[in-house]
């Protein structure tokens, strides 16, 4: 009886475990898509000016 008494304690602290491990991969994978995102705001707006500048060299090119 002991033993059964164990055993179901060792399965809610192994499951405790688990499930705090996984929330901290959760927690991760969220941070790097947010990271991501951040990142992705910047590399937009420069293309978007870099766009923006370049635009009238592609309508009225300059003769060489």
């Amino acid at each position: 009886m002991l033993a059964k008494l164990f055993g179901i304690a060792l399965l809610v602290v192994g499951g405790v475990v688990a499930f705090g491990i996984l929330m901290a991969l959760v927690g991760t994978i969220i941070g790097i898509a947010m990271f991501l995102l951040k990142l992705a705001i910047p590399v937009v707006l420069v293309y978007a000016g870099y766009r923006l500048i370049t635009r009238d060299k592609e309508r009225y090119p300059t003769p060489y």
